[in-house]
Order: C-alpha cells, then structure tokens, then sequence
C-alpha cells in the first residue's frame, strides 16, 4: 500500500522505511520501542531521528487510513493477521523437522525431563534463535528469563551466543543484550538481588504471581518480547501445601500468560520435573514397577498446549574426541503435532544434531 507512505511526511517516511514497515496494519501492530531502537543504525546516523511523538502521529495516521478504507466483502471471510502464528527454530534441524518447525507462538509449551537432561540448554539456545529475523526461524524479538531453580548460566549462554555469532556473522545482533532475567526462588515476598543483563530493570524477589501479572507486562510493554521462559513451575508450586490453592494460582498464572501470548505473538516455553510414580503391582513377582512422571500431575497437565519431554539415550557419539550422550525430545502431545521424536547432542556450541555415519563405499582392491 505505497499510497499511505506516500500521504506522510517526509521525515515520518523515512522512519517507516528504516524499520521495513509499509502498511498501517504493520505500523499498528510494531512496538514502539522498534522505532526508537537504533542499535541497528550506524554510529554517524544515531542522532535521535525518531521521537516518541513522532511514533504516536505515525500510528494515529495509520489507524486513520484503515477507518476511512473501504472493506470489501470478501475480506471479512479472511481470517484476521492476529490470528496468524508462527514458530520459532530450535536451532537445530532433527528438532525443528520433529516438532514442525519449532516452538509454536500459541498456548504453553512444556518441556520436561529428569535434572541434568538438558532442559536449560534448550532453553538458552530458544533465548537466541528468538532474537534471529524470521527469514532464519526466529522473531527477531528479546526474551524474558524467569528462574525459579538455580542461578542463571550466564557463562554457558555467553559461550553459546559467540558460537551463534559465528554461525550467523551477517546478522550483528547483540544477544546478551535482549535478554532479560529475573530469579525467583520462594513463595513469600522478601528483597533480593537480581542478576540481569538489563540495568533499567531491578527486580525483587516475589511470588511468582506478582512476577508474571504485574512486572511482566511493563516489560512486554516497553520491549519486544518474543519468548517468555519460566524455569521451571514445578520449583514453585510443589511448596503449596494446600493443593486447591495451588490449582488456583495456576489458572491465574497461565491465564496472564496465554493473554500476553495472544496480545504480543509470543511463546510460551516452561519446563517441569519429574517424580517417581509406582504402577500397578505385579501378582506374580509381589513388585510394583517405578516410572517417572511429569510433576503437578493432572492440574498442570490440562493447562498446557503441547508437552516435549527430554531423556538420555543409552548410546554415545564422539564428537571432537569427546564422548558424548545422545539426547532425545519426545512430543507427548500436541494439537498439531503428531507424536515424534528426534535425536541431539549438546556441545559446546549448544544444541546441534547427531552427526550422520559417512556412506562411503570401499575402494577396490586391485
């Protein structure tokens, strides 16, 4: 629609094109802080070219130039641009072909798996694939990082995140910077340091509940967010002693969660532990069989889209003279997805596929 460009001014022009947005209805959905950011210009043009005012008169004569368009009829049977969703890469082809492309920006999608399966690594390589333009599998958005078990692995993410530079060199995104992070711990309110990348934003050590419904939609409001990671729930809600309150917050929980990924095209990724549940008893050897099981048993599991569970494979590859154990994600269920599984490995680069044997035919002995 080159006609609404064309009736704007000059300067206002200019903004629009930087930021490759050319249609009111991409005016009206881009956040406001993609025009003001100018990380991306070169260093001699940064001179605060763009306003905040500037940014409300470019929006209030887009949301003027969609009212006095005339609608045809066949555009109402169209399914509206909101509803249009995408996915976010793995980073990793066996994952992204398993899964249908990666992480759907619709619902919560759980990951689950025993401790030390890999769940956080995934989880730090999604926090930098987020930030990739969508021509590579990404959002081209920042992340929001809620720890609830240990201390952020910022040495691990900052080796990752060299190892992405290098693979994507043309791109000149500064990954540290688009993360933000917060700890979470206990249930009761208590001051406490946070460690974040951001120094704008200094967080306190609350519930989880007064995180996700009261600081996190500032932080959506004035970033642009793409990934909202909770690592894990079940940290959380396994100290509630009184489980009908526990399932109350939940639903509250997870309702302020699905409104901000309907709201800002976001994914929802949380991951959860496992716990020992006994089966039925054999008659015949007096035994009864253990398996482990996602926690927050069927309260949990109804609230969620998709559930992905990681395990360990009883085989090693080498890779570098290093040994190293075979992974799998398990799609346990998903409304789009049907059950598959794919094999990775995790390396100092992060997570990558299994390397395929070679098929070369020997050579003839003459």
């Amino acid at each position: 629609m080159a006609n609404f460009l064309e009736q704007l001014p000059q300067h206002l022009q200019e903004i629009a094109e930087r930021v490759n947005v050319r249609t009111p209805e991409a005016v009206l959905t881009t956040p406001k802080i993609k025009f003001l950011d100018t990380r991306t210009c070169p260093l001699d043009t940064c001179v605060h070219s763009c306003t905040p005012e500037d940014v409300r008169i470019l929006k209030d004569a887009a949301a003027k130039w969609l009212a006095e368009t005339p609608v045809s009829a066949d555009s109402l049977f169209r399914p509206p641009a909101c509803l249009k969703w995408s996915r976010l890469t793995f980073g990793c082809a066996a994952l992204d072909s398993c899964t249908g492309g990666g992480i759907v920006t619709r619902g919560i999608t759980e990951i689950c798996g025993v401790s030390g399966v890999g769940k956080t690594q995934l989880l730090l390589q999604l926090s930098l694939g987020v930030q990739l333009p969508p021509r590579l599998g990404g959002l081209g958005k920042g992340v929001a990082f809620i720890c609830t078990e240990d201390m952020f692995p910022s040495r691990r993410l900052l080796q990752i995140s060299k190892a992405f530079e290098a693979r994507y060199p043309d791109e000149q995104l500064n990954f540290l910077g688009n993360i933000f992070i917060e700890h979470q711990y206990e249930t009761v309110s208590q001051p406490a340091q946070s460690c974040i990348f951001k120094a704008k934003y200094t967080f306190l050590q609350k519930p989880l509940l007064d995180c996700v419904n009261n600081r996190l939609p500032q932080l959506l409001q004035d970033h642009s967010i793409g990934l909202i990671i909770i690592d894990s729930v079940a940290a959380i809600f396994r100290l509630y002693s009184d489980f009908g309150e526990r399932s109350r917050d939940m639903r509250r929980m997870v309702n302020a969660l699905l409104t901000y990924a309907d709201k800002y095209q976001c994914a929802v990724v949380c991951t959860n532990q496992m716990t020992a549940a006994s089966l039925r008893q054999d008659d015949q050897s007096q035994q009864q069989a253990v398996q482990d099981v996602p926690c927050l048993g069927v309260q949990w599991a109804n609230l969620g889209r998709t559930r992905m569970r990681i395990c360990k494979v009883p085989k090693q590859h080498r890779v570098d003279d290093q040994l190293l154990t075979v992974r799998k994600l398990e799609i346990m269920y998903s409304p789009e997805t049907p059950n598959a599984f794919a094999e990775f490995l995790i390396t100092a680069e992060g997570v990558v596929d299994v390397p395929q044997p070679s098929l070369r035919k020997p050579k003839k002995q003459l």
